[in-house]
């Protein structure tokens, strides 16, 4: 079931979410729609965010895979005789 609801939104800010939704080939209900399934349940349980939480997403997919690489690289080597 769908419900049309009417919305005031600055005329610019509705511009950029039509060429947005445009260039995505998605209507401007779809985006919205997406936008608001990715919002937490009301009676989801709220946790303390990770201390770490803050550094996600800072690093390009390319850059991820560099790091990922130098610690495959660097790090992960382990001698199973030493133990």
């Amino acid at each position: 079931m769908t419900t049309k609801i009417t919305l005031d939104i600055d005329e610019s800010l509705l511009q950029k979410a039509e060429r947005w939704a445009q260039q995505q080939q998605l209507s401007l209900s779809d985006v919205i729609s997406g936008f608001l399934r990715q919002l937490p349940e009301a009676n989801a349980i709220s946790q303390e965010e990770h201390p770490l939480a803050k550094f996600a997403g800072i690093l390009s997919d390319s850059e991820a895979g560099e790091l990922h690489q130098a610690i495959a690289t660097e790090f992960e080597q382990v001698d199973t005789n030493e133990w």
